[in-house]
Order: structure tokens, then sequence, then C-alpha cells
């Protein structure tokens, strides 16, 4: 049986890959997964150029052979120093699907689809027993905390309920949702099939609210682009939590002596939502805002995206203690981020001297906003 020829067929993708292909390793330094790894088969050309040869029939998919397309978090690093405009990050994802489609998925990923509803149910069934009065079908304005502040850090949820609550943001209301992820992880893991269906009934649960505020930075990217790419159109205007956050945080009182903090950005905040002055606006504030060395759109990414703590988790783990190594060597201090993916991969690799936070459990301890701190989640699998 011949294999379909699909998803590779659009010129423009058979272009990025023979562009890569044949480039001089331009873009090697931007890449994080290989820095961390020190693995020359991690660099954005050796990747596009396993998958080029994949496409044109020079190899059989196998696990070995499309090990390279998971060795990538989608940061868009690479693309910022490509001449040619090429999206490494987006085309080895299209790799990943056609891998998946030949049933040559990831190993740490086997039997995933099954794996992602069942922790939707059980997220669900979370955000329902810690947050209940503060769920809602409708509104002018929804919070989607997204899955891992739900499965890892409610305390930031109940931050970010407080900081509305004081600042007069009194409807600011939980999606109620039988969904608890946009679901990015599902394009991540080559679902494509499986995320369309999903973005279906996500758009289908936030028909009720006029704009929805999430703290996903990647979940933010997949509704904002990759739900109207794979033609489910949203009602409702999506923005990130910080965008909600930003402009209230003038209603703040601010504390006598102002803290340093430094700023971590989100990859897929920085180079795909434009989502970089609205989270310095809020801290800025409150605090004495100072920049990481790589910053803005050259951020340098932290492990959260991609899957990359599934499929490759010490590498992952590895480029959260290079971007905490910068603080760290400075003495320490506080680093804040605006996404619970991020957020949960820097604390958990955090060294004692560096303490990492939400952008609205930062904000309300500045401020010095209670909140009190439902019971922890689990670090289960996705």
């Amino acid at each position: 049986m011949s294999e379909p020829a699909e998803p590779f067929s659009p010129p423009s993708v058979a272009r990025q890959l023979d562009y890569c292909t044949f480039c001089p390793k331009m873009c090697r330094h931007a890449c994080p997964v290989s820095t961390a790894s020190g693995r020359e088969t991690y660099i954005p050309q050796v990747k596009m150029d396993r998958l080029n040869q994949l496409r044109l029939g020079r190899g059989s998919w196998t696990a070995d052979t499309t090990d390279p397309l998971w060795a990538c978090t989608g940061c868009r690093h690479c693309t910022m120093y490509c001449d040619h405009g090429n999206e490494p990050g987006l085309v080895l994802f299209t790799g990943r699907a056609a891998a998946v489609a030949r049933g040559v998925s990831h190993p740490a990923l086997a039997g995933y689809s099954e794996r992602f509803r069942a922790r939707e149910q059980r997220l669900n069934a979370q955000l329902a027993l810690l947050f209940e009065p503060h769920l809602a079908t409708e509104g002018e304005v929804g919070y989607w905390p997204g899955c891992d502040a739900i499965d890892k850090a409610a305390s930031d949820i109940a931050a970010a309920l407080a900081l509305f609550d004081r600042v007069g943001l009194h409807g600011v209301r939980i999606v109620d949702a039988p969904q608890a992820c946009a679901g990015y992880p599902l394009l991540a893991a080559g679902h494509r099939d499986l995320f369309r269906w999903h973005a279906g009934r996500v758009a289908s649960a936030l028909r009720g609210f006029a704009r929805v505020a999430i703290n996903c930075s990647a979940c933010l990217y997949a509704l904002r682009a990759q739900y109207p790419a794979e033609g489910v159109n949203l009602r409702t205007e999506i923005v990130s939590l910080a965008d909600v956050l930003a402009p209230a945080a003038a209603n703040l009182a601010c504390p006598l002596t102002r803290r340093s903090v430094y700023y971590h950005d989100p990859c897929y905040h920085a180079r795909y939502n434009g989502v970089v002055e609205q989270p310095r606006r809020a801290l800025s504030q409150l605090a004495e805002l100072r920049e990481l060395a790589w910053n803005r759109g050259d951020t340098e990414c932290c492990g959260a995206g991609g899957l990359l703590p599934k499929t490759m988790p010490a590498i992952a783990d590895q480029m959260s203690r290079r971007r905490l190594a910068e603080v760290q060597s400075s003495g320490g201090g506080m680093v804040v981020t605006s996404c619970a993916s991020c957020a949960f991969m820097l604390r958990r690799n955090a060294p004692p001297s560096v303490e990492v936070a939400d952008l609205a459990t930062a904000m309300a301890q500045l401020s010095e906003t209670p909140f009190a701190e439902p019971a922890a989640g689990t670090d289960d699998d996705t």
C-alpha cells in the first residue's frame, strides 16, 4: 500500500524543507533543544533535512528516523535568524502528524489521545471541586486558567481571582466548559484530526463570553491561529491574562519598598502572540523590573512547549536550568512569567536562590493582595 503524500504537497512546505536542507546552519545557535542536549542531530537544519529525506521517500518512517522531529518545542527562535523566514517548528509539527498517520508516534506518547481525554475529565472535576462558585457558562469576560494551572498550580488561579476582585473586575468568571485545555498538546502530539474535533467543542463552550483571557501561551496561539487554520471560527475575542491584568495593575497599591523581579518571556507569547509589553506594564506598577539577557523576541525557551517535557524530559529540564542560571549567578531573586506551563517548568527546576512566580501570583504578592491557596494538584501525565 502506497503511503499518502499529504501533508507535504503544498509547495511552500517543500520549499522550506529544501531551503533548510541546503542551508549552512545559520540558525544552529538559536535552537535551545540542540544547545541543551549537545546533539548535532537536533539542530534545525538537520531536523528539517531528516524530514525532507522522509518526504522524498529516501528513508523509512520509524521511531529512530523520526526521533529528531520531536526535538522541538516550536519556540520559533530559529525563524528569527532565518533569512528566508522558514518555520521549522510548524513544519516539524506537520511532520509529526505525518508520522502518527503512519503509525509512528513517539514512544512516550503511546495512547496519547486516550490519556488526553482522561486528563480532561480529571481536571474538569478538580476545577469544579476547587472553584465551583466562580464558574460560569456566559458573561462579559471569561477566565481560562489552562490545564497546567488547574493541575499543578491552583494557587495561581486563586491569585488571579483575588486580583479581579480587588480591582473591581467582579464580572470575570472561570469558563465552565467540558474542556480544561484548548488543545495545543494534541497538535504537538501529531493528532490533527482530534485537535480539529476538540477545537470545535472548545469554540462552542466559549460562545457565551464576549472575551476570554487565557493563561497558557501555547493554547492562546492555538486559539488565535490554529483554530482558524482548521476551519474553526471563534465568536469570542481571545486575549492573554496579561492583557486583562496590565490595565488593572494601576488600581493596585504599590508597595513602599519595590522589589526587583526578572521577567521571562514565554516563547509563544513573544514570537507568536505579541504579548510582550503587557506583563511588563503590569509588573512595572509594582516592582523594579529587570531584564534577562535573552528577552522579548530573542527570549530563550524554558522547555515547556512541544510536549518536550514528555518526550525528552531530561533535555526540557536542562533548558529550564539554563534559563535560570543567569539569575542564580547574579545572587538569585524572583522570576515572573505569564504562562502556566512555563511557570511549572521553571518552578520544578529552580535552584534554592531563585523563586519562580506566575504573573497573577507575583502581582498578588507584590501588592499584598491576600488569596487562599487550594490543595495542590498532581504532576500527572498528559
